[in-house]
């Protein structure tokens, strides 16, 4: 049996989705012929199925070196490369497999893209978890110094004196909740955000990623436009202008802003 029977086998076993023995199969192709990233990918996806992120990501990159332009080997890394919390180098093969697969028209673009959204909003996620809990520890220590100074206030006052007693815990409980308060104001502040209209499709009403703009002035999410151009025709969808693939111009600035915005409010990536 040849390569390509072994990858032939491989796939009739993934589609009945007995990815062990898929994944053997593709081993099978690979040790016969290693120069092919199709069998890497494939056996990549096999991985991904079985949550086996690790060999996920050394088949992918070994597909990548054999072809830099193959898209599925992108996308397939970026989504391990999110579970395994590595974020910064996702977000960065998740566009490189975008950019990809635009260029090549390739069926599964949204994919991408919605792959690419879940990584902004995991990454956001995980930093966010990370900076509450650097406040929780700056308002443990806060409070740590004011419940410290109440003990020497007291040590200092006639333990008779019940008046003064009195009035050195009323204000620091007073001060406490004022730290409090400002605490939890500053945790809704972080939430009390909305996006701003601009960065929405006008067809999706999602967050836009790659921003493009009709003839008419009027800004898409460029795979939203081009889903419309598959259903409708080729028109804009609100001037109801002729618009075809090649008049759309990437609104570079408009990406520009969306990108430092979502720097700060990642969650708005699941919106």
């Amino acid at each position: 049996m040849d390569a390509e029977q072994h990858k032939i086998l491989g796939n009739r076993l993934f589609a009945e989705k007995r990815f062990e023995d898929a994944i053997k199969e593709y081993t099978s192709a690979i040790i016969k012929n290693a120069s092919v990233c199709v069998y890497y990918t494939n056996r990549a996806l096999c991985y991904s199925k079985l949550e086996k992120y690790d060999p996920v990501i050394s088949d992918c990159r070994k597909a990548i070196d054999i072809d830099p332009t193959m898209v599925k080997a992108y996308y397939l890394l970026g989504q391990a490369l999110t579970e395994k919390k590595q974020h910064t180098e996702a977000l960065n093969k998740l566009k490189t497999g975008y950019e990809l697969a635009i260029q090549k028209k390739v069926s599964y673009v949204n994919d991408i893209l919605q792959a690419l959204l879940v990584a902004r909003k995991k990454k956001w996620d995980d930093d966010e978890a990370v900076r509450l809990e650097k406040e929780s520890e700056l308002l443990r220590y806060v409070k740590g110094l004011v419940e410290k100074e109440r003990k020497e206030l007291l040590e200092k006052v006639d333990p008779n004196d019940e008046e003064e007693i009195e009035t050195i815990n009323y204000n620091i409980d007073e001060r406490l909740s004022k730290i409090q308060t400002v605490f939890v104001q500053s945790k809704d502040n972080a939430f009390r955000r909305e996006i701003p209209d601009a960065y929405l499709d006008k067809i999706s009403f999602n967050i836009m990623h790659d921003p493009v703009f009709t003839p008419d002035g009027i800004t898409y999410e460029r795979q939203s436009l081009l889903d419309h151009f598959k259903r409708n025709g080729y028109f804009d969808p609100i001037s109801r202008n002729p618009c075809r693939e090649t008049d759309l111009i990437p609104d570079r600035s408009l990406r520009d802003a969306i990108e430092d915005f979502l720097k700060d409010n990642g969650w708005a990536a699941g919106n």
